[in-house]
């Protein structure tokens, strides 16, 4: 059984993670998701708790019916200090095989750790990008709304991320 590492901040969980997700799980047994920055919330680059981004992750994962082969964990941010970070992914999260990202300091820190790293596919990424969300909530535009993952659209419903992202982005 190979079981693989996904990291993302996942400010809010979007159709290209979601489609990364199921691609992760067409090639792995299972899968293991760090919600990273989790120490962030409140700011126009993180404006969701960890907790409601577990919440995020659960409800896709429930509605796809894939909540038995995914595990998650949180990581916070170590402020650039790698072999920190790398200690932090491997106390905080379920051991895993081989390791997923496209982001250059999270391969650099997996790395210097010897664990073997793999780019994920794109998909779709001028469209499904969590800043890009974040600027239509901010704008009110309602059409970031299809841009969320399966079942995300009711835990950011129910928190009014609409109106926080709005509020956070006029500081």
């Amino acid at each position: 059984m190979v079981r693989a590492l996904f990291v993302g901040r996942f400010q809010p969980l979007h159709r290209g993670h979601e489609e990364v997700i199921k691609w992760l799980l067409s090639k792995h047994d299972e899968l293991v998701i760090a919600i990273g920055s989790a120490n962030e919330s409140f700011t126009p680059r993180n404006p969701f708790t960890v907790g409601e981004r577990i919440e995020m992750l659960y409800s896709m994962l429930k509605e796809l019916n894939l909540i038995d082969r995914v595990l998650y964990c949180a990581v916070p941010d170590t402020k650039g200090d790698s072999a920190l970070w790398y200690a932090y992914v491997h106390e905080q999260c379920p051991s895993f095989d081989v390791a997923y990202t496209n982001d250059e300091f999270t391969r650099l820190c997996l790395e210097y750790g010897g664990v073997k790293v793999l780019n994920t596919p794109l998909f779709n990424k001028e469209v499904y990008s969590g800043t890009r969300i974040r600027e239509l909530m901010a704008m009110g535009d309602k059409s970031w709304q299809s841009l969320v993952a399966t079942g995300v659209l009711p835990v950011l419903s129910r928190i009014n991320a609409e109106d926080r992202v709005r509020r956070i982005m006029q500081k």
